[in-house]
């Protein structure tokens, strides 16, 4: 069903079909011969494949990678379907699919679905990628003692294949990874909750059926009605998520992602690593072999996921460094550069001026008249304003390669490499006139003047900056006594 002029389904129809095409299925499933439950295995993964593929196109999400992921683990795990069903219709030269057309598959399309898992949870918590991998590691984490402790010992009494067992801890580090990291979504989902229940209904079938193939005695493989309708409500539950409407709401969190602290989270990721290597090692302890499969496995996915978070971890650090070192080098009010930074290339600018660099240097002493009364009368908030307009203005008549900073209160500098003269007192004049300019307050038209002092250095030796901004700021003074006395 479909909303009134509109392309996207309703919530309600994609209920409805899902309910019906569900009892259809386990009704065959429950009545009909194993070739017909392989026959509706296969379908229902082409069903999920085209569902979700039509999801993300009429609901128009916003991020299809992840859900591109999906339609083709769908497709790769239809491969492992389908060649069980050949393999029951047509006369093969086996009894059953040979390993290498079922278990790369099969562990590709698994591997495929924690990947967009994952991307999906990174959208709800951009700022807390680590904490995401965390939830993924600490599922892979719990998935190790129930493989050890309850799948891993009935596999071996029932003499199973290392295949066999390979395809069944894939599954189970996968599916418990996914559950750990849509976990991170649950509390910032919104009305995404709808399409995260299908997800969830999907893991949890799909746990059901690996269940059921290998815990329960009536079960063979694909053989059993239980497993197979299992494992068919997961691909129908997938393909539900994806053409439901709320698909479009999780992909786009609109509330903000909270996590633990970093060293909580550091200490969870810690323990989550060390359940692995503990449980597949006890049996040693115990006087029998390690459990290889989980020690090798287990790891193989998990480190990729290290990897990612130390990659993470490093880009947060270098953003912060890059953070702190703007912040010690800015006025946190306007963004110019401070004094110290400003102090700094005015060093290395009068290193190569007194090494022969064309031009002269000038350095701009602009102090605001009038600023205390403003501030006084209508606050800091207009004060402020006052400072961030100063700033914008000066800046914008400044020659490329000028230098602007404010230096404290209401007194800015600018540094003029490679000028003259006449440029540098055309640039003062500049300058007074950009501030004097009225700006526009909350209905009022806020008013100051700019005294400025220019000094020119022109000498091919270093000097201090502290000595031309002596010069600049006596000047300036000189200048603003003149205009005092001319006003009175």
């Amino acid at each position: 069903m479909r909303l009134p002029g509109s392309s996207r389904p309703r919530p309600a129809g994609v209920t409805a079909g899902f309910v019906v095409l569900a009892t259809a299925f386990a009704i065959g499933h429950l009545t009909g011969s194993a070739t017909v439950r392989l026959a509706l295995l296969f379908a229902s993964g082409l069903i999920a494949a085209v569902a979700v593929l039509i999801g993300v196109r009429v609901n128009r999400v916003s991020d299809r990678r992840p859900w591109l992921l999906v339609i083709i683990a769908m497709v790769s795990l239809s491969v492992v379907n389908g060649a069980w069903l050949l393999t029951a219709v047509l006369p093969m030269p086996w009894a059953e699919p040979p390993p290498w057309l079922v278990v790369p598959p099969q562990i590709g399309g698994y591997a495929l679905m924690l990947a967009a898992s994952l991307m999906i949870v990174l959208r709800h918590a951009p700022r807390d990628g680590s904490g995401t991998i965390d939830a993924a590691v600490a599922g892979i984490a719990v998935a190790a003692p129930v493989w050890e402790f309850v799948f891993r010992p009935r596999m071996l009494h029932e003499h199973a294949g290392i295949g066999q067992q390979l395809i069944v801890l894939t599954q189970l580090l996968v599916l418990f990874g996914i559950c750990g990291a849509l976990l991170r979504v649950a509390r910032t989902c919104g009305s995404g909750r709808a399409c995260l229940g299908y997800l969830f209904a999907a893991l949890g079938c799909t746990v059901a059926g690996t269940a059921a193939v290998n815990m329960m005695p009536s079960a063979s493989g694909h053989q059993g009605s239980l497993p197979a309708l299992c494992f068919a409500l997961g691909y129908l539950c997938l393909g539900a998520a994806g053409l439901h409407p709320s698909v479009r709401a999780l992909m786009e969190p609109s509330v903000p992602a909270t996590g633990r602290g970093p060293r909580r989270q550091l200490e969870m990721f810690g323990a989550a690593m060390l359940v692995v290597p503990v449980v597949g090692g006890i049996g040693q302890l115990l006087g029998e072999p390690p459990d290889g499969l989980l020690l090798t496995l287990a790891p193989v996915l998990s480190i990729p996921l290290v990897m990612v978070r130390l990659s993470r971890l490093n880009a947060q650090r270098a953003r912060d460094q890059r953070a702190l070192a703007h912040q010690a080098a800015h006025d946190e009010l306007t963004g110019l550069v401070n004094r110290r930074r400003l102090f700094t290339l005015m060093e290395r600018a009068i290193a190569r001026h007194a090494a022969g660099t064309a031009g002269d240097l000038a350095l701009i002493y602009c102090d605001l008249n009038d600023f205390k009364p403003v501030n006084d009368r209508y606050g800091h908030e207009a004060g402020d304003e006052i400072l961030r307009a100063t700033a914008d203005r000066i800046s914008a008549v400044v020659r490329p390669g000028d230098v602007v900073a404010r230096i404290g209160g209401d007194e800015f500098l600018i540094f003029c490499p490679d000028t003259d003269e006449a440029s540098a007192y055309a640039l003062s004049d500049r300058i007074a006139g950009a501030v004097a300019q009225p700006l526009p307050w909350q209905g009022k038209r806020l008013r100051v003047t700019a005294a400025v002092g220019t000094t020119l250095w022109a000498e091919r030796r270093e000097v201090a900056p502290d000595v031309l901004l002596a010069t600049a700021d006596a000047r300036m003074y000189a200048n603003k006594r003149a205009r005092k006395n001319l006003a009175a």
